[in-house]
């Protein structure tokens, strides 16, 4: 029954994986990126935001194609 519940749990995470990249890897590089060029995004948003918006619109992109390009 572990088994079982350990192997859902997993088969979960892996399902959800090119998001998981996505804000836990390129947000914060993007948003590194953006305050060490010192560019200001557009809209007013701060560079944790546009980051946030444009690497989850990406992992999404991602995760319904199946591939990052």
């Amino acid at each position: 029954m572990l088994k079982t519940a350990l192997a859902n749990t997993l088969a979960g995470i892996v399902t959800v994986l090119p998001l998981i990249f996505a804000f836990g890897f390129l947000t914060p590089v993007m948003h590194q990126a953006i305050n060490a060029l010192g560019w200001t995004p557009p809209f007013g948003l701060t560079p944790l935001v546009f980051s946030m918006i444009l690497c989850g619109a990406w992992g999404l992109v991602a995760q319904f194609r199946g591939s990052w390009l």
